[in-house]
Protein backbone atom coordinates (compact mmCIF):
# COMPACT_ATOMS: atom_id res chain seq x y z
CA UNK A 1 0.00 0.00 0.00
CA UNK A 2 2.31 3.09 -1.22
CA UNK A 3 -0.04 5.40 0.64
CA UNK A 4 2.56 8.79 0.78
CA UNK A 5 4.27 8.20 -1.94
CA UNK A 6 4.26 11.18 -4.83
CA UNK A 7 3.06 8.82 -7.42
CA UNK A 8 1.06 5.86 -6.20
CA UNK A 9 2.04 2.69 -8.36
CA UNK A 10 -0.03 0.87 -10.60
CA UNK A 11 -2.67 -1.65 -8.58
CA UNK A 12 -1.59 -0.67 -5.40
CA UNK A 13 -5.12 0.32 -2.57
CA UNK A 14 -5.83 3.92 -1.99
CA UNK A 15 -4.33 5.16 1.05
CA UNK A 16 -6.67 3.66 4.56
CA UNK A 17 -8.78 5.68 6.04
CA UNK A 18 -8.28 4.22 9.29
CA UNK A 19 -6.23 6.63 10.97
CA UNK A 20 -8.54 9.63 9.65
CA UNK A 21 -11.49 8.25 11.16
CA UNK A 22 -10.05 7.25 14.65
CA UNK A 23 -8.71 10.54 15.00
CA UNK A 24 -11.45 12.12 13.32
CA UNK A 25 -12.92 13.63 16.79
CA UNK A 26 -9.47 15.43 17.65
CA UNK A 27 -9.10 16.87 14.04
CA UNK A 28 -12.78 18.46 14.43
CA UNK A 29 -12.32 19.53 17.23
CA UNK A 30 -8.64 21.40 16.57
CA UNK A 31 -7.05 19.38 19.44
CA UNK A 32 -2.92 18.76 18.99
CA UNK A 33 -2.32 15.20 18.00
CA UNK A 34 0.54 13.06 18.41
CA UNK A 35 1.60 10.24 16.26
CA UNK A 36 3.72 7.35 16.52
CA UNK A 37 3.61 6.76 12.71
CA UNK A 38 6.16 6.98 9.81
CA UNK A 39 5.44 6.65 5.64
CA UNK A 40 2.44 4.21 4.61
CA UNK A 41 0.54 5.17 7.74
CA UNK A 42 -1.71 7.65 5.96
CA UNK A 43 -0.75 10.91 7.41
CA UNK A 44 -0.56 13.31 4.73
CA UNK A 45 -4.52 13.09 4.33
CA UNK A 46 -4.02 13.42 7.83
CA UNK A 47 -2.36 16.71 7.79
CA UNK A 48 -4.23 17.60 4.76
CA UNK A 49 -7.75 16.92 6.76
CA UNK A 50 -6.33 18.82 10.15
CA UNK A 51 -5.09 21.74 7.86
CA UNK A 52 -8.86 22.22 6.03
CA UNK A 53 -10.41 22.61 8.93
CA UNK A 54 -8.18 25.15 10.86
CA UNK A 55 -8.34 26.75 7.53
CA UNK A 56 -12.01 26.77 7.40
CA UNK A 57 -12.39 27.94 10.98
CA UNK A 58 -9.19 31.10 10.95
CA UNK A 59 -10.05 34.44 9.53
CA UNK A 60 -9.05 35.00 6.25
CA UNK A 61 -5.18 34.65 5.17
CA UNK A 62 -4.79 31.83 7.55
CA UNK A 63 -1.86 29.88 7.13
CA UNK A 64 -0.67 25.97 7.37
CA UNK A 65 3.09 24.67 7.67
CA UNK A 66 4.33 21.05 7.50
CA UNK A 67 7.69 20.87 8.10
CA UNK A 68 9.88 18.44 7.00
CA UNK A 69 13.25 16.71 7.15
CA UNK A 70 13.94 17.13 3.38
CA UNK A 71 12.33 18.19 0.55
CA UNK A 72 12.06 14.97 -1.42
CA UNK A 73 9.47 14.07 1.63
CA UNK A 74 7.98 17.80 1.01
CA UNK A 75 7.41 16.84 -2.30
CA UNK A 76 5.71 13.46 -1.31
CA UNK A 77 3.73 14.97 0.88
CA UNK A 78 2.50 18.15 -0.82
CA UNK A 79 1.15 15.11 -3.36
CA UNK A 80 -0.79 13.08 -1.41
CA UNK A 81 -2.33 16.26 0.46
CA UNK A 82 -3.27 17.91 -2.79
CA UNK A 83 -6.27 16.64 -3.46
CA UNK A 84 -8.00 16.83 -0.21
CA UNK A 85 -6.59 20.92 -0.35
CA UNK A 86 -8.02 21.27 -3.58
CA UNK A 87 -10.89 20.08 -3.30
CA UNK A 88 -11.92 22.60 -0.36
CA UNK A 89 -10.45 25.44 -2.40
CA UNK A 90 -6.86 25.46 -0.84
CA UNK A 91 -3.26 25.22 -2.86
CA UNK A 92 -0.48 23.02 -1.60
CA UNK A 93 2.92 24.27 -2.68
CA UNK A 94 6.41 23.11 -1.78
CA UNK A 95 9.08 25.32 -0.18
CA UNK A 96 11.90 25.95 -1.69
CA UNK A 97 11.13 25.33 -5.24
CA UNK A 98 7.85 27.34 -5.82
CA UNK A 99 8.06 31.27 -7.11
CA UNK A 100 7.56 34.19 -4.67
CA UNK A 101 3.75 34.80 -6.08
CA UNK A 102 2.70 30.68 -5.86
CA UNK A 103 4.60 31.53 -1.98
CA UNK A 104 2.67 34.55 -0.88
CA UNK A 105 -0.92 33.27 -1.96
CA UNK A 106 -0.91 29.86 -1.08
CA UNK A 107 -2.14 28.84 2.24
CA UNK A 108 -0.66 25.52 3.13
CA UNK A 109 3.36 25.52 2.80
CA UNK A 110 5.42 22.21 2.76
CA UNK A 111 9.26 22.08 3.36
CA UNK A 112 12.31 22.46 5.52
CA UNK A 113 12.14 24.65 8.07
CA UNK A 114 15.15 26.50 7.24
CA UNK A 115 13.34 27.10 3.99
CA UNK A 116 10.01 28.04 5.93
CA UNK A 117 11.56 30.21 8.39
CA UNK A 118 13.76 32.19 6.04
CA UNK A 119 10.57 33.04 3.92
CA UNK A 120 8.95 33.92 7.17
CA UNK A 121 11.98 36.23 8.44
CA UNK A 122 12.38 37.76 4.75
CA UNK A 123 8.56 38.88 4.64
CA UNK A 124 7.64 36.33 1.67
CA UNK A 125 5.54 34.28 4.36
CA UNK A 126 3.00 36.00 6.48
CA UNK A 127 3.49 33.91 9.62
CA UNK A 128 0.96 35.73 12.27
CA UNK A 129 -2.10 33.89 10.74
CA UNK A 130 -0.51 30.42 11.14
CA UNK A 131 -3.36 28.11 12.22
CA UNK A 132 -1.39 24.79 11.54
CA UNK A 133 2.01 23.63 11.98
CA UNK A 134 3.00 19.96 11.49
CA UNK A 135 6.29 18.59 12.68
CA UNK A 136 6.69 15.89 10.24
CA UNK A 137 8.87 13.04 11.76
CA UNK A 138 10.37 15.16 14.43
CA UNK A 139 13.56 12.88 14.94
CA UNK A 140 13.89 13.31 11.64
CA UNK A 141 13.88 16.94 12.48
CA UNK A 142 16.57 17.02 14.66
CA UNK A 143 19.43 18.34 12.96
CA UNK A 144 17.47 21.15 12.17
CA UNK A 145 16.20 21.73 15.67
CA UNK A 146 17.21 25.32 15.75
CA UNK A 147 15.06 26.15 12.94
CA UNK A 148 12.15 24.53 14.32
CA UNK A 149 12.00 25.68 17.65
CA UNK A 150 11.69 29.03 15.83
CA UNK A 151 9.10 28.25 13.63
CA UNK A 152 6.99 26.91 16.83
CA UNK A 153 7.79 30.62 18.56
CA UNK A 154 6.19 32.01 15.52
CA UNK A 155 3.08 29.56 15.43
CA UNK A 156 2.13 31.49 18.43
CA UNK A 157 -0.81 29.99 21.32
CA UNK A 158 -3.82 29.70 18.76
CA UNK A 159 -2.39 27.05 16.64
CA UNK A 160 -3.41 23.72 16.34
CA UNK A 161 0.47 21.48 16.41
CA UNK A 162 0.58 17.72 15.37
CA UNK A 163 4.14 16.04 15.74
CA UNK A 164 4.96 12.44 14.56
CA UNK A 165 7.43 10.21 15.18
CA UNK A 166 8.93 7.00 13.81
CA UNK A 167 10.42 6.01 16.98
CA UNK A 168 9.08 7.34 20.80
CA UNK A 169 12.18 8.89 22.83
CA UNK A 170 12.70 10.93 25.62
CA UNK A 171 13.04 14.25 23.66
CA UNK A 172 9.23 13.29 21.84
CA UNK A 173 7.96 13.34 25.01
CA UNK A 174 9.51 16.01 25.97
CA UNK A 175 8.04 17.85 22.90
CA UNK A 176 5.15 16.74 23.93
CA UNK A 177 4.91 18.15 27.33
CA UNK A 178 6.40 21.33 25.83
CA UNK A 179 4.68 22.41 22.98
CA UNK A 180 1.10 20.07 22.56
CA UNK A 181 -0.38 19.95 26.22
CA UNK A 182 -3.35 17.88 26.00
CA UNK A 183 -2.97 16.13 23.19
CA UNK A 184 -4.32 13.12 21.15
CA UNK A 185 -1.71 10.73 21.27
CA UNK A 186 -2.31 7.76 18.99
CA UNK A 187 -1.61 4.36 18.81
CA UNK A 188 -2.47 4.20 22.54
CA UNK A 189 -0.28 1.10 22.85
CA UNK A 190 2.27 2.09 20.99
CA UNK A 191 2.72 5.17 23.65
CA UNK A 192 2.09 2.43 26.64
CA UNK A 193 5.89 0.28 25.25
CA UNK A 194 8.85 1.79 26.85
CA UNK A 195 10.01 4.54 24.85
CA UNK A 196 13.70 4.15 23.64
CA UNK A 197 16.06 4.34 25.56
CA UNK A 198 13.98 2.85 28.62
CA UNK A 199 13.90 -0.47 30.26
CA UNK A 200 11.23 -2.73 28.64
CA UNK A 201 10.11 -4.35 32.07
CA UNK A 202 10.77 -7.82 30.44
CA UNK A 203 8.66 -7.45 27.64
CA UNK A 204 8.35 -10.43 25.77
CA UNK A 205 9.19 -10.23 21.77
CA UNK A 206 6.47 -11.60 19.56
CA UNK A 207 6.88 -13.51 16.40
CA UNK A 208 9.76 -12.59 13.89
CA UNK A 209 8.61 -11.56 10.36
CA UNK A 210 11.18 -11.69 7.88
CA UNK A 211 11.16 -8.41 5.72
CA UNK A 212 12.12 -7.12 2.35
CA UNK A 213 12.05 -3.59 1.08
CA UNK A 214 12.49 -3.02 -2.36
CA UNK A 215 12.08 0.63 -4.06
CA UNK A 216 10.04 0.00 -6.97
CA UNK A 217 7.14 -2.60 -7.66
CA UNK A 218 9.20 -4.61 -10.31
CA UNK A 219 11.96 -5.06 -7.29
CA UNK A 220 9.16 -6.09 -4.97
CA UNK A 221 7.49 -8.60 -7.65
CA UNK A 222 10.56 -9.89 -8.43
CA UNK A 223 11.78 -10.47 -4.49
CA UNK A 224 8.68 -12.28 -4.22
CA UNK A 225 8.96 -14.60 -6.45
CA UNK A 226 12.35 -15.20 -5.55
CA UNK A 227 11.17 -16.08 -1.86
CA UNK A 228 8.27 -18.01 -3.41
CA UNK A 229 10.92 -20.02 -5.58
CA UNK A 230 13.07 -20.80 -2.46
CA UNK A 231 10.02 -22.12 -0.44
CA UNK A 232 8.93 -24.18 -2.74
CA UNK A 233 11.76 -25.30 -3.33
CA UNK A 234 12.51 -26.03 0.45
CA UNK A 235 9.53 -28.38 0.48
CA UNK A 236 7.13 -29.67 -2.46
CA UNK A 237 4.85 -30.08 -0.13
CA UNK A 238 4.68 -26.47 0.90
CA UNK A 239 1.94 -24.54 0.84
CA UNK A 240 1.88 -20.44 0.37
CA UNK A 241 -0.55 -17.60 0.80
CA UNK A 242 0.43 -13.81 -0.28
CA UNK A 243 -1.54 -11.12 0.68
CA UNK A 244 -1.61 -7.95 -0.94
CA UNK A 245 -3.66 -5.31 -2.06
CA UNK A 246 -6.77 -5.89 -3.65
CA UNK A 247 -6.19 -4.17 -6.75
CA UNK A 248 -2.73 -5.80 -7.00
CA UNK A 249 -3.91 -9.62 -6.28
CA UNK A 250 -4.22 -9.60 -10.79
CA UNK A 251 -0.96 -7.91 -11.36
CA UNK A 252 0.80 -10.52 -8.13
CA UNK A 253 -0.60 -13.38 -10.14
CA UNK A 254 0.52 -13.20 -13.65
CA UNK A 255 4.22 -12.20 -12.07
CA UNK A 256 4.38 -15.48 -10.33
CA UNK A 257 2.62 -17.11 -13.10
CA UNK A 258 5.31 -16.22 -15.26
CA UNK A 259 8.32 -16.32 -13.23
CA UNK A 260 7.36 -20.06 -13.56
CA UNK A 261 5.64 -20.47 -10.10
CA UNK A 262 2.30 -22.87 -9.68
CA UNK A 263 -0.62 -20.40 -9.40
CA UNK A 264 -3.65 -21.69 -7.79
CA UNK A 265 -7.04 -20.64 -10.00
CA UNK A 266 -9.55 -18.90 -8.12
CA UNK A 267 -11.47 -22.14 -6.69
CA UNK A 268 -7.69 -23.13 -5.06
CA UNK A 269 -6.91 -26.02 -7.62
CA UNK A 270 -3.38 -27.01 -7.72
CA UNK A 271 -1.60 -27.73 -11.09
CA UNK A 272 0.59 -30.83 -12.18
CA UNK A 273 -0.12 -32.16 -8.34
CA UNK A 274 2.38 -29.89 -7.17
CA UNK A 275 2.16 -26.72 -3.79
CA UNK A 276 0.92 -24.15 -5.81
CA UNK A 277 0.73 -20.40 -4.31
CA UNK A 278 -2.60 -19.05 -3.07
CA UNK A 279 -3.05 -14.99 -3.83
CA UNK A 280 -5.81 -12.96 -2.45
CA UNK A 281 -6.85 -9.76 -1.20
CA UNK A 282 -6.37 -8.73 2.69
CA UNK A 283 -8.15 -11.00 4.57
CA UNK A 284 -9.52 -12.88 1.84
CA UNK A 285 -6.59 -16.01 1.98
CA UNK A 286 -6.35 -18.42 4.49
CA UNK A 287 -2.57 -18.22 5.49
CA UNK A 288 -1.47 -21.96 5.29
CA UNK A 289 2.05 -23.30 5.77
CA UNK A 290 3.51 -19.81 5.08
CA UNK A 291 2.20 -16.11 4.99
CA UNK A 292 3.31 -13.78 2.78
CA UNK A 293 2.76 -10.29 3.07
CA UNK A 294 2.87 -8.17 -0.28
CA UNK A 295 2.98 -4.20 0.28
CA UNK A 296 2.18 -2.75 3.80
CA UNK A 297 -0.63 -3.95 5.59
CA UNK A 298 -3.52 -1.58 6.52
CA UNK A 299 -4.16 -2.92 9.75
CA UNK A 300 -2.07 -4.93 12.47
CA UNK A 301 -4.87 -6.87 13.23
CA UNK A 302 -3.93 -8.84 9.63
CA UNK A 303 -0.69 -9.12 10.92
CA UNK A 304 -1.21 -10.59 14.02
CA UNK A 305 -4.12 -13.37 12.26
CA UNK A 306 -1.60 -14.84 9.61
CA UNK A 307 1.04 -14.90 12.55
CA UNK A 308 -1.46 -16.81 14.56
CA UNK A 309 -1.82 -19.43 11.97
CA UNK A 310 1.04 -19.42 9.78
CA UNK A 311 4.35 -21.70 9.95
CA UNK A 312 6.07 -18.87 9.14
CA UNK A 313 5.76 -15.32 7.60
CA UNK A 314 7.34 -12.89 5.42
CA UNK A 315 6.42 -9.62 4.04
CA UNK A 316 7.72 -7.57 0.86
CA UNK A 317 6.94 -3.85 0.80
CA UNK A 318 8.26 -0.91 -0.38
CA UNK A 319 11.48 0.82 1.35
CA UNK A 320 9.30 4.11 2.15
CA UNK A 321 7.61 1.87 4.65
CA UNK A 322 9.74 -0.45 5.69
CA UNK A 323 9.53 1.85 9.47
CA UNK A 324 5.55 1.47 8.85
CA UNK A 325 5.74 -1.83 8.96
CA UNK A 326 8.21 -2.13 12.25
CA UNK A 327 5.59 0.05 13.67
CA UNK A 328 2.41 -2.33 12.64
CA UNK A 329 4.18 -5.27 13.54
CA UNK A 330 5.02 -4.02 17.12
CA UNK A 331 1.12 -2.96 17.44
CA UNK A 332 0.31 -6.47 16.73
CA UNK A 333 2.62 -7.79 19.65
CA UNK A 334 5.32 -8.94 16.48
CA UNK A 335 8.47 -8.23 15.47
CA UNK A 336 10.66 -7.84 12.14
CA UNK A 337 13.90 -9.13 11.07
CA UNK A 338 16.05 -8.90 7.98
CA UNK A 339 14.77 -11.11 5.13
CA UNK A 340 18.71 -11.19 3.78
CA UNK A 341 19.13 -11.86 -0.12
CA UNK A 342 20.23 -15.38 -1.39
CA UNK A 343 24.28 -15.35 -1.10
CA UNK A 344 26.21 -15.14 -4.28
CA UNK A 345 28.44 -18.30 -3.93
CA UNK A 346 30.99 -16.44 -5.95
CA UNK A 347 31.55 -13.61 -3.26
CA UNK A 348 31.16 -15.87 -0.21
CA UNK A 349 35.26 -17.04 -0.05
CA UNK A 350 36.17 -13.08 -0.14
CA UNK A 351 33.38 -12.62 3.58
CA UNK A 352 36.15 -13.63 5.89
CA UNK A 353 38.49 -11.52 4.22
CA UNK A 354 36.12 -8.33 4.53
CA UNK A 355 35.34 -9.14 8.01
CA UNK A 356 38.97 -8.91 8.60
CA UNK A 357 39.63 -5.42 6.84
CA UNK A 358 36.46 -4.45 8.93
CA UNK A 359 38.72 -5.81 12.45
CA UNK A 360 41.51 -4.34 11.78
CA UNK A 361 40.15 -0.63 10.85
CA UNK A 362 38.37 -1.08 14.24
CA UNK A 363 41.89 -1.35 15.98
CA UNK A 364 43.60 0.81 13.83
CA UNK A 365 41.92 3.72 12.61
CA UNK A 366 40.42 6.80 14.91
CA UNK A 367 36.66 6.24 14.90
CA UNK A 368 36.07 9.37 16.65
CA UNK A 369 35.52 11.53 13.41
CA UNK A 370 33.78 8.65 11.37
CA UNK A 371 31.32 8.23 14.88
CA UNK A 372 30.58 12.19 14.28
CA UNK A 373 29.57 11.95 10.74
CA UNK A 374 27.35 8.96 11.52
CA UNK A 375 25.72 10.35 14.60
CA UNK A 376 22.54 11.44 13.12
CA UNK A 377 22.10 8.13 10.84
CA UNK A 378 22.87 5.88 14.15
CA UNK A 379 19.79 7.92 15.77
CA UNK A 380 17.54 7.87 13.23
CA UNK A 381 18.13 4.14 12.04
CA UNK A 382 20.29 2.40 14.98
CA UNK A 383 24.01 0.99 14.52
CA UNK A 384 23.16 -2.21 13.29
CA UNK A 385 21.28 -0.35 10.11
CA UNK A 386 23.78 1.63 9.68
CA UNK A 387 26.31 -0.78 9.89
CA UNK A 388 24.73 -2.87 8.00
CA UNK A 389 24.14 -0.37 4.89
CA UNK A 390 28.50 0.55 5.06
CA UNK A 391 29.04 -2.73 4.92
CA UNK A 392 26.49 -3.52 1.77
CA UNK A 393 28.19 0.36 -0.07
CA UNK A 394 31.75 -1.39 0.62
CA UNK A 395 30.97 -4.84 -0.59
CA UNK A 396 29.40 -3.04 -3.39
CA UNK A 397 32.73 -1.36 -4.24
CA UNK A 398 35.41 -3.83 -3.80
CA UNK A 399 33.07 -6.75 -5.75
CA UNK A 400 34.79 -7.63 -9.18
CA UNK A 401 32.42 -6.78 -12.23
CA UNK A 402 32.75 -9.90 -14.40
CA UNK A 403 34.16 -10.44 -17.53
CA UNK A 404 32.93 -10.11 -20.83
CA UNK A 405 30.73 -13.27 -21.81
CA UNK A 406 30.39 -15.01 -18.52
CA UNK A 407 27.63 -15.60 -16.46
CA UNK A 408 27.39 -13.87 -13.33
CA UNK A 409 26.67 -15.64 -10.41
CA UNK A 410 22.98 -16.05 -9.40
CA UNK A 411 21.45 -15.04 -12.95
CA UNK A 412 17.90 -14.51 -12.97
CA UNK A 413 15.55 -11.70 -11.58
CA UNK A 414 18.05 -8.97 -9.64
CA UNK A 415 16.83 -7.51 -6.86
CA UNK A 416 15.29 -4.68 -8.31
CA UNK A 417 14.32 -6.35 -12.01
CA UNK A 418 14.94 -8.61 -14.37
CA UNK A 419 18.59 -10.02 -15.07
CA UNK A 420 19.93 -7.11 -17.54
CA UNK A 421 22.74 -7.94 -20.29
CA UNK A 422 26.06 -7.41 -18.24
CA UNK A 423 29.14 -6.81 -19.58
CA UNK A 424 32.21 -5.58 -17.18
CA UNK A 425 35.85 -4.58 -17.10
CA UNK A 426 38.77 -6.59 -16.93
CA UNK A 427 38.83 -8.37 -12.91
CA UNK A 428 41.92 -6.00 -12.67
CA UNK A 429 41.52 -5.49 -8.40
CA UNK A 430 42.05 -1.90 -9.06
CA UNK A 431 38.94 -1.47 -11.60
CA UNK A 432 37.59 -1.93 -8.04
CA UNK A 433 37.56 1.42 -6.55
CA UNK A 434 36.58 2.67 -10.22
CA UNK A 435 33.40 4.31 -8.60
CA UNK A 436 34.56 5.34 -5.51
CA UNK A 437 33.83 9.46 -5.81
CA UNK A 438 36.15 12.40 -6.47
CA UNK A 439 35.78 15.13 -3.89
CA UNK A 440 35.41 18.97 -3.89
CA UNK A 441 35.64 21.28 -0.86
CA UNK A 442 32.74 23.36 -0.31
CA UNK A 443 32.99 26.41 1.82
CA UNK A 444 29.97 26.65 4.35
CA UNK A 445 30.36 30.03 6.42
CA UNK A 446 29.39 28.36 9.79
CA UNK A 447 32.39 27.23 12.38
CA UNK A 448 32.80 26.00 15.76
CA UNK A 449 32.28 29.16 17.24
CA UNK A 450 28.28 28.83 16.10
CA UNK A 451 28.17 25.62 17.58
CA UNK A 452 28.42 23.72 14.39
CA UNK A 453 29.20 19.82 14.42
CA UNK A 454 29.30 17.72 11.78
CA UNK A 455 25.57 16.68 12.18
CA UNK A 456 24.73 19.55 12.06
CA UNK A 457 26.73 19.66 8.40
CA UNK A 458 25.47 16.34 7.41
CA UNK A 459 21.54 16.98 8.16
CA UNK A 460 21.64 20.42 6.28
CA UNK A 461 23.36 18.78 3.71
CA UNK A 462 20.93 15.96 3.17
CA UNK A 463 18.23 17.56 3.81
CA UNK A 464 18.70 20.94 1.61
CA UNK A 465 19.57 18.51 -1.10
CA UNK A 466 19.28 15.06 -3.02
CA UNK A 467 23.11 14.15 -1.88
CA UNK A 468 23.23 11.17 0.16
CA UNK A 469 25.48 10.44 3.22
CA UNK A 470 28.22 8.15 1.00
CA UNK A 471 28.65 11.45 -1.41
CA UNK A 472 29.96 13.77 2.24
CA UNK A 473 33.28 13.28 3.05
CA UNK A 474 35.18 14.87 5.31
CA UNK A 475 34.32 17.77 7.64
CA UNK A 476 36.70 20.41 8.84
CA UNK A 477 34.91 22.72 11.21
CA UNK A 478 37.28 25.71 11.48
CA UNK A 479 36.46 28.54 14.26
CA UNK A 480 34.59 30.83 11.52
CA UNK A 481 33.81 28.36 8.48
CA UNK A 482 33.89 24.63 7.61
CA UNK A 483 35.21 23.29 4.37
CA UNK A 484 33.46 19.35 3.43
CA UNK A 485 34.57 17.26 0.80
CA UNK A 486 31.39 16.54 -1.69
CA UNK A 487 31.01 14.01 -4.11
CA UNK A 488 32.73 15.96 -7.33
CA UNK A 489 29.10 15.24 -8.88
CA UNK A 490 27.22 16.76 -6.45
CA UNK A 491 29.04 19.89 -5.18
CA UNK A 492 26.81 22.98 -7.57
CA UNK A 493 23.58 21.16 -6.15
CA UNK A 494 25.27 21.29 -2.64
CA UNK A 495 26.20 24.81 -3.11
CA UNK A 496 22.82 26.06 -4.33
CA UNK A 497 21.18 24.15 -1.38
CA UNK A 498 23.14 25.26 1.04
CA UNK A 499 23.63 28.90 0.74
CA UNK A 500 21.66 30.97 2.30
CA UNK A 501 20.52 28.02 4.28
CA UNK A 502 20.12 27.93 8.21
CA UNK A 503 22.56 26.21 10.13
CA UNK A 504 22.72 26.47 13.82
CA UNK A 505 20.04 29.45 13.39
CA UNK A 506 22.56 31.13 11.06
CA UNK A 507 21.90 31.95 7.65
CA UNK A 508 24.75 30.90 6.31
CA UNK A 509 27.50 31.47 3.04
CA UNK A 510 28.59 28.50 1.00
CA UNK A 511 30.46 28.64 -2.02
CA UNK A 512 33.26 25.66 -3.97
CA UNK A 513 36.51 26.20 -1.61
CA UNK A 514 38.70 28.45 -3.58
CA UNK A 515 41.60 25.73 -4.36
CA UNK A 516 38.25 23.77 -5.83
CA UNK A 517 37.60 26.62 -8.78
Amino acid sequence: MNQDQSEPAAGTAPPSPGTLETLSGAIERGRHIALIAAEGAGLAPLYAAAAVRDLAAAEAGGRAFVLTATVDRARRCASRMHAAARAAGHEVVVVPGATAGAISRAPILVGPPAALLEGVRRGDIPAGALCTLVLDDVRALEPARAAVEAVVQTSGEGARRIATTHARDAAFDELIERWLPRARRWPKELFAEPRAGASAGGRVAGTPIAVASRATREGRLARLAELLHDITRAGAATAVSVEAPATAVAEVSTALSTAGLQVADSEGAEADGAAAVRVGAWGDVDPAAHAVAFELPPAPELLARAAATAERCYAIVDTLHERQLELTALRAGLQVAPLGDPADPALMDDVAAFRTRVSDALEQQDLASGALLLAPLIEEHGAARVAAALAGLLRGVDRPAPRTGDAAPGDGPTRDGPTRDRAGPPPDRSARHATRPTWTKVFVGVGRRDGAGPGDLVGAITGETSAAGGQIGRIDIRQNFTLVDIDSLMADEVVRGLDGSLIKGRQVVARLDREAR
